[in-house]
């Protein structure tokens, strides 16, 4: 029950259409009911979506808290234009929360580029090589012989050899006939060698490109667990800092 102005849930029960307080069960209709009335200005917020979802905490945390302002007017006019002072500054907190990282990470670094590089190079070659040739020749020959040979014999050669050359005065002769035919083969074998060298030198111009991409993620030289609870420090209740921040636009007596 008010004592020096009016309740805010009586306000709520006004822009709902209702004409006497309701119980505890009907809260949450009345405040989705008035919202809209409640609220009849403009003021930034860092999602649409939360719109809604921040003026309603604001209403139940005050809603049996009586205003600091005599009128209903005055007291809307007060909380417009304490609600656009603070709001930029907690939209960034918001926007802040919803970065995502591994608290526990000491560093995340990532580098990509590109390496060029030219140079020149040169290939020199020395092949030398050795070839044998052997082969073998073989030749045939046919020899034919055809002789008469004597033989001459005296006993008392009165006239020396002179007479048995002269086939004088002789004991006895003997003349033999010879035919004789034959076939020969010579063979011969012969290692030819032959060598050759051959010397060439090659350049060329060479160019590179090279993509690289550098991840480096991870803790050093911290304890994880205290990263952690270092972590855990810096949770804000963005909304009750902004709930808290409206207080003052109510009576501090209750």
């Amino acid at each position: 029950m008010s004592k020096y102005t009016t309740e805010l849930r009586f306000i709520c029960e006004t822009y709902a259409g209702l004409s006497e307080s309701v119980g505890e069960n009907s809260i949450e209709n009345v405040i989705t009911n008035s919202l809209g009335k409640l609220f009849d200005f403009n003021f930034p917020i860092f999602d649409e979506s939360y719109r809604a979802v921040l003026e309603r905490k604001i209403v139940m945390h005050y809603y049996t808290r009586e205003i600091g302002f005599e009128t209903v007017g005055r007291w809307k006019l007060a909380l417009n234009t304490k609600l656009n002072e603070i709001m930029p500054y907690y939209n960034k907190l918001y926007e802040s929360e919803l970065l995502e990282f591994n608290p526990l990470y000491t560093h995340n670094i990532t580098k990509t580029g590109n390496k060029t590089g030219q140079g020149t190079s040169q290939q020199t070659t020395n092949d030398t090589g050795s070839k044998d040739i052997q082969h073998n020749e073989t030749n045939n020959d046919v020899i034919t012989d055809n002789s008469t040979n004597y033989k001459l014999h005296s006993d008392t050669p009165q006239g020396g050899l002179t007479g048995v050359d002269s086939e004088t005065y002789l004991s006895d002769a003997t003349k033999t006939t010879v035919n004789e035919s034959r076939n020969e083969s010579h063979g011969i074998h012969i290692n030819d060698t032959t060598s050759t060298t051959n010397n060439g030198t090659k350049n060329g111009n060479t160019n590179t490109t090279e993509e690289y991409l550098e991840s480096v993620v991870g803790y050093e030289n911290k304890n994880p667990s205290k990263s952690l609870q270092d972590y855990r420090d810096t949770f804000l209740n963005i909304d009750m800092m902004i709930i808290n921040d409206l207080n003052k636009l109510f009576m501090g007596i209750w």
